[in-house]
């Protein structure tokens, strides 16, 4: 069983960038109960744009072949550009022979079937439960724990 998420959502979260969808609905499944939501993407320039809004987010992304070169090279530059960020490809059985290039290039975990995706859920909550929540005010807490959250001033 994994553990729930203790910080907020808006310091880090799980950016998931693929074509189809199967990896954020098993993770969806697999992290019900933790309160980490999916922030779904469908490209790598949506995904990083997502990134700068929250630069300690744990990013999964999809790797195919059209987009192998562009995935390699943005990966390249994440721990220096998002050295709080954390970042894991998944794939399609056929892309199993770059997961070693992958993980040298910074994956945290490499994963080739969508029914073995409790170890990444488990990095996922981890990491996000890990991630430093900023100083805020005791009225900005206060705030930021109601349902409907901070009103704008």
């Amino acid at each position: 069983m994994i553990s729930s998420l203790t910080n907020t959502s808006s310091v880090a979260r799980l950016i998931v960038c693929e074509h189809r969808g199967q990896w954020s609905i098993g993770l969806r499944n697999e992290l019900a109960e933790t309160g980490v939501k999916v922030w779904e993407c469908r490209s790598l320039p949506e995904a990083w744009e997502a990134l700068g809004e929250t630069p300690a987010a744990f990013v999964i992304a999809e790797a195919a072949r059209e987009n192998l070169e562009d995935l390699l090279r943005r990966m390249a530059w994440f721990s220096r550009d998002y050295p709080r960020g954390r970042f894991a490809v998944v794939a399609e059985r056929s892309m199993a022979r770059f997961e070693w290039i992958l993980r040298e290039a910074g994956a945290v975990h490499f994963l080739t079937s969508p029914r073995r995706l409790t170890p990444l859920a488990g990095l996922v909550v981890r990491h996000l439960a890990n991630v430093p929540l900023p100083s805020q005010t005791m009225v900005e807490r206060i705030w930021a724990s109601l349902p409907w959250g901070p009103r704008g001033t």
